[in-house]
C-alpha cells in the first residue's frame, strides 16, 4: 500500500469514527464517555486533516464540528448536579474541551473557564461579539483585559 492509499485510508477511517459519535451525540443522551471519544475522534481527523492543508470549506466544517462537541459537552455538564462524580476532572475538561481558546496568546484554563460559563466556546464565537459589549461578560479585571486585547487585535487583522 501506498503512503497516499494509506493517509486515504486513514482519514476515511477517521472520519467515519467521529461521524458515528457526532449523530451519537445528535439522537442520543450524551454521556462523558461519549463526549470524551467524539472530541479524541474529533482531534484525530483534526490532525490527519490539517497536515495536508485542507480547504476552507473543510477547516470551516471542523469548527463547527468542534464546536458542537464543546456545546455538547458544556450542556451535559452544566446538567450535572454540582456533587456528581464525573471520570474528568475540572482541569481535564477544560483541557479537552478548551484546547482551541487555550491555544489563544494569554488565554489559560481560567479564562477558559470562565468564557465557558458564559457561553463562548472557541476563537470565533469570542471574535464574533462587538467590540463595545465585550465589558458585557462581566468577567475579572485580568482576565478581561487579555480578552479584550486579543480582540482588538483580531478585529486589527480582519478587515471588514
Amino acid at each position: 500500500m501506498t503512503d497516499t492509499a494509506r493517509y486515504v485510508e486513514d482519514a476515511l477511517e477517521a472520519v467515519h469514527r467521529l461521524h458515528e459519535t457526532a449523530e451519537q451525540l445528535i439522537y442520543a443522551h450524551a454521556s462523558e464517555a461519549l463526549l470524551i471519544s467524539a472530541m479524541t475522534h474529533y482531534i484525530s481527523v483534526r490532525h490527519i486533516l490539517t497536515a495536508d492543508a485542507p480547504s476552507g470549506a473543510t477547516l470551516g466544517a471542523l469548527a463547527r464540528t468542534e464546536q458542537f462537541i464543546v456545546a455538547s459537552a458544556d450542556a451535559y455538564y452544566r446538567q450535572l448536579p454540582d456533587d456528581a462524580e464525573t471520570s474528568l476532572k475540572h482541569a481535564e475538561r477544560t483541557a479537552l474541551f478548551g484546547n482551541r481558546l487555550m491555544a489563544l496568546d494569554g488565554i489559560g484554563p481560567a479564562t477558559t473557564n470562565q468564557l465557558f460559563e458564559r457561553g463562548i466556546f472557541t476563537p470565533e464565537q469570542l471574535f464574533a461579539i462587538p467590540a463595545h459589549t465585550l465589558e458585557t461578560l462581566d468577567l475579572p479585571a485580568a482576565s478581561l483585559a487579555r480578552v479584550t486585547s486579543l480582540h482588538n487585535a483580531h478585529q486589527a487583522k480582519t478587515p471588514d
